[in-house]
């Protein structure tokens, strides 16, 4: 291997890890550790970069090493879990990412995004189809005894939900699909139209298929600010305002699950219902609890172990069977941070998204993209503890590491 080609090495690293967020998390984490690795050994002190925001991510990972000292039963399982808080201001650290790599990392996500969606296709086809009586039948139904309409609604069908994102949680694919319609929508240099229009609805496609509802909410944020971002004229703007309106009316009338969600809603039954098993109905079970859990220890929080005990000790008193049974966490980042951290560790999130934002106020011609990415992973935490899974914090702490050092190296202050 060449001198010149060996100190890129960390880059292909970079082009590794992208390229594999999408499918299984421990290709991810091999992935990872690899670019960890290769970023150690092409160091070169020339290319440090002092930019002191990437310290939140590593303060955030000490205070959950501090709730080792406050939880009644402490658990060191975070510090494997959450280690990518500490992995990737490393990486960008060690490593200067001029425009041109970092635009080949952005491309290489969204190959690998559409792979492993043609993939997820493909197997919930091969599923669908059996042999009954020496003919082929198209069967997508799991569920014995229901219909293809209730299947979807049950979680039981090949081609929606959980059965169709093998590789990961629902929560987690629909978050890659729409930052990988962020980077298509808003760097628009990277594909050609042509590709990015049939990347882009391949993408909107799956995340109807995958029906994660906050997903979907988070899908309308994109357009709409894409629409309001467009260099044309009001009136242009109104009528592509008003052809997505329309375009979500027809998504929620053809999609079964978000249909009944809306339906709830308009009915006002989304209210705390001890029995609920399905969507919202049980995060707000959650939030009760957890809730409940901060208005008690709201300083210091409960540690890192005890938070889950807590949490199902709430839920066992006040009779909420689905979430008991399930183990459910708090499904919103804020409230576990809390629970886990105190107050101290939402500040420190809060920071850390203050900070996202301002980067994009701080780079013109980046302003729409990174206020993009910052706002979808902002909705993420409102319906999901991302932190909870690797294929949550590693890519939050990806996403956070890459926008703020966009600056190539600028000294920036510690807020």
């Amino acid at each position: 291997m060449k001198k010149a080609t060996f100190k890129e090495a960390y880059y292909y690293g970079a082009l590794l890890y992208a390229f594999l967020i999408p499918f299984h998390q421990q290709m991810a984490t091999f992935a990872l550790g690899i670019w960890v690795l290769l970023s150690l050994v092409c160091f070169d002190k020339k290319a440090l970069v002092g930019n002191k925001l990437l310290l939140w991510l590593p303060v955030m990972y000490l205070l959950y090493f501090m709730g080792i000292f406050t939880a009644e039963n402490p658990s060191f399982r975070f510090m494997e879990t959450k280690l990518s808080l500490l992995a990737f201001p490393l990486i960008f650290f060690l490593q200067r990412y001029p425009e041109k790599q970092r635009n080949s990392i952005l491309r290489f996500f969204v190959y690998g995004l559409a792979i492993s969606g043609i993939i997820c296709l493909a197997q919930a086809t091969y599923h669908s189809f059996a042999f009954e009586n020496g003919t082929v039948v198209f069967a997508p139904n799991v569920l014995d005894g229901k219909g293809a309409i209730e299947s979807i609604l049950y979680g039981g069908n090949y081609f929606f939900g959980s059965y169709l994102s093998v590789f990961h949680q629902t929560v987690y694919f629909a978050l890659y699909l729409t930052v990988g319609l962020i980077i298509l929508l808003f760097k628009s240099k990277l594909f050609s139209i042509k590709k990015a229009t049939i990347l882009s609805f391949f993408f909107i496609m799956l995340l109807f298929l995958v029906s994660n509802k906050a997903s979907l909410i988070t899908l309308g944020a994109i357009l709409l600010l894409r629409t309001l971002t467009l260099q044309t004229s009001i009136s242009k703007k109104m009528a592509f305002l008003g052809a997505l309106g329309l375009a979500f009316v027809a998504l929620i009338a053809l999609n079964p699950r978000t249909r009944l969600s809306v339906e709830k809603v308009y009915n006002g039954a989304l209210t705390i219902d001890k029995n609920a098993r399905y969507g919202f109905s049980t995060r707000l079970l959650s939030w009760d609890a957890a809730l409940d859990l901060v208005k008690a220890k709201p300083i210091i929080g409960y540690g890192s172990g005890d938070s889950q005990a807590k949490l199902n000790m709430v839920y066992q008193e006040k009779e909420y069977i689905f979430p008991l049974k399930e183990s459910y966490n708090a499904h919103n980042q804020w409230l576990q941070t809390w629970l886990e951290t105190g107050v101290l560790g939402v500040l420190v999130l809060g920071i850390i998204f203050i900070s996202l934002f301002r980067r994009g106020s701080s780079i013109s011609e980046a302003t729409n993209f990174i206020v993009a990415l910052a706002l979808i992973l902002f909705l993420n935490t409102l319906f999901e503890s991302i932190f909870n899974r690797f294929s949550g914090v590693s890519f939050f702490s990806f996403i956070v590491c890459f926008v703020l050092t966009l600056n190539k190296g600028k000294e920036e202050s510690i807020v």
